[in-house]
């Protein structure tokens, strides 16, 4: 069942014009949530991976540190800017 899948109900308050939309873009039996959760899906994938970005990439591949040494976090404005 859908319901089984979902964990979150959330309300929702819209103007008259984003109401309008999400309507017509739901059509004659399609759902206000439905639309809502299909941009949500479409906006999330739009997003870069972690993995592509360079910073983070640079931070998460970096081994722990030992010891009292800094890690890059606390580092971080004298290694970008010097």
């Amino acid at each position: 069942m859908l319901y089984d899948a979902m964990r979150h109900r959330t309300q929702l308050y819209l103007d008259e014009d984003q109401y309008r939309w999400v309507k017509q873009r739901a059509g004659r039996g399609g759902s206000i949530a439905g639309v809502v959760r299909d941009l949500i899906d479409t906006a999330r994938s739009r997003r870069p991976s972690p993995e592509r970005d360079p910073l983070i990439r640079y931070l998460s591949d970096e081994p722990a540190p030992a010891g009292k040494a800094p890690s890059s976090v606390e580092t971080l404005d004298q290694d970008l800017y010097g």
